[in-house]
């Protein structure tokens, strides 16, 4: 009966063991998230700025690196599910700070999105109009004599200025 006893605690010992490494792992892989959020923010912002500066070329360079970025956040991501899966995050006391932490970045990011995503699309309106009213694009259908429809012909303009 004392064996079976031992070995029932040597089994809590392994199990607690293991939720104490599973927790080291996810807060380690948490870690990481959290570090590789400050680079996808440092480049959301030269992003913003090549936008911004109209510089097309580092543009490319940009969303490139974003790419890459954001692949490995998925990675790391599907990690720390996969390790989360048995444990209440919020309520440990070890993981709470990094998940705040991470969660605040994350929200960060998903701003500076917004505003990326705000000004592009206000930009467009802008250049839109102007080039309305400029190059005014007939909408209606026109027909020839013969009942037929004539497709308006594509203005062409020509800018004496960069915009």
């Amino acid at each position: 009966m004392f064996k079976s006893l031992s070995s029932f605690s040597d089994i809590l010992n392994m199990n607690e063991t293991m939720e104490i490494e599973t927790k080291q792992k996810l807060i380690a892989v948490m870690q990481q998230e959290n570090d590789l959020l400050d680079v996808i923010l440092e480049q959301q912002t030269l992003l913003h700025e090549c936008v911004t500066e109209k510089n097309w070329m580092h543009l490319q360079d940009c969303m490139s690196n974003l790419q890459v970025l954001s692949d490995r956040f998925v990675e790391l991501e599907t990690e720390r599910t996969a390790l989360s899966e048995n444990i209440v995050m919020a309520a440990d006391r070890d993981i709470a700070p990094v998940l705040t932490e991470v969660r605040g970045k994350l929200q960060k990011s998903k701003i500076e999105n917004h505003a990326l995503n705000e000004y592009i699309k206000t930009t467009r309106k802008f250049l839109q109009g102007v080039f309305d009213s400029v190059v005014p694009q007939r909408r209606n259908t026109l027909y020839s004599r013969n009942g037929k429809i004539v497709r308006p012909e594509l203005s062409s303009v020509v800018l004496n200025q960069v915009m």
